[in-house]
């Protein structure tokens, strides 16, 4: 079987991506492209029937919904220890929902896009990442990722975004919503004493509550929170703020969606293959626009570790090799 799985989150964008679906639906039967398709009902559910469609042999398997509809599939793909259920099996991504932040790095503008990738089946390998955490009933858990991880400033906003999911007008865009978040957040914003550790050889000690570490360069409806990050080099790009104020993070703001704010004194830009984070108080942790859990944590590339379905004509200056 090499058959291509559809998983729908149906209430992803407040709905909308139901719409999404259908449109995009109707022309994958028209190109006579074969596929199954499943809704889901609840989360989490989505990683299991990723999970049980690559061990039954699908040949990819594809995100109908946001970040967080794929940050499922890619846990899927993956078994529990870590590893690729089926390495020669291919992600795919039909982008919707509040932030859809991973097509910006993969240049998938929209539906259409997605779906003549589909056709084209080109594929290529691109890193992930593993993080073990403290969830929110104090255990040790894991999660894969291949976007963005955020500390502190980032879990408390992706928090708000969910809350008011479905209080805030549907016209608000995604990156308004993640905008009025951080300026809401900022109320409790409070900075901690933090360590972290890369790579086992250098530490750092910093006085922040904002550190993000990233596959993906965007996140928060289009923030451009690392601007250099690539999707293939085997390293995570570690963005570390140290002594930022309120004051600070509001008048970034408007240079964050064009990756600026790393100019300024208070910003550092790493880069590692392991990333350790200690602080003194909690952080909470954002994945892929889900509040998770919070530190300590520990962060790990796994390099070539998914093979994602990709636009031919992507520029290798995005940092892909074409697998």
């Amino acid at each position: 079987m090499n058959q291509t799985l559809f998983i729908i989150n149906p209430v992803s964008a407040r709905g909308t991506t139901l719409r999404t679906w259908a449109a995009a639906r109707r022309q994958l039967i028209e190109l006579g492209f074969e596929f199954t398709e499943h809704t889901t009902s609840r989360a989490g559910e989505a990683v299991e029937i990723a999970r049980d469609a690559i061990s039954s042999g699908a040949g990819s398997v594809v995100a109908v919904g946001g970040d967080g509809t794929l940050n499922e599939v890619v846990n899927g793909y993956f078994d529990e220890s870590g590893r690729a259920v089926n390495p020669s099996a291919a992600i795919g991504l039909l982008p919707s929902g509040t932030g859809s932040d991973f097509r910006r790095s993969i240049e998938i503008n929209d539906w259409r896009e997605a779906v003549r990738a589909l056709v084209e089946s080109k594929t290529r390998l691109i890193d992930a990442a593993r993080i073990t955490f403290t969830d929110a009933n104090g255990k040790i858990a894991v999660r894969s990722f291949i976007n963005m991880a955020s500390f502190g400033l980032g879990g408390d906003v992706s928090a708000l975004v969910n809350l008011w999911r479905y209080s805030l007008p549907r016209w608000i865009g995604g990156q308004a919503r993640f905008a009025a978040a951080a300026i809401s957040a900022l109320k409790r914003f409070k900075n901690k004493s933090v360590t972290v550790e890369m790579d086992g050889k250098r530490t750092v000690e910093i006085i922040s509550n904002l550190i993000v570490v990233a596959n993906g360069r965007f996140a928060g409806g289009g923030m451009m929170l690392a601007p250099n990050a690539k999707l293939d080099d085997g390293l995570l790009d570690v963005i570390l703020t140290d002594r930022a104020t309120r004051l600070d993070v509001l008048k970034e703001l408007p240079r964050i969606s064009r990756g600026g704010y790393l100019k300024n004194p208070k910003v550092m830009e790493l880069r590692a293959r392991e990333v350790s984070i200690r602080s003194d108080e909690p952080m909470a942790i954002d994945i892929d626009g889900e509040m998770i859990g919070h530190t300590p944590a520990r962060l790990t590339v796994l390099p070539a570790a998914v093979r994602f379905v990709m636009n031919e004509e992507l520029e290798a200056g995005a940092g892909i090799n074409v697998a």
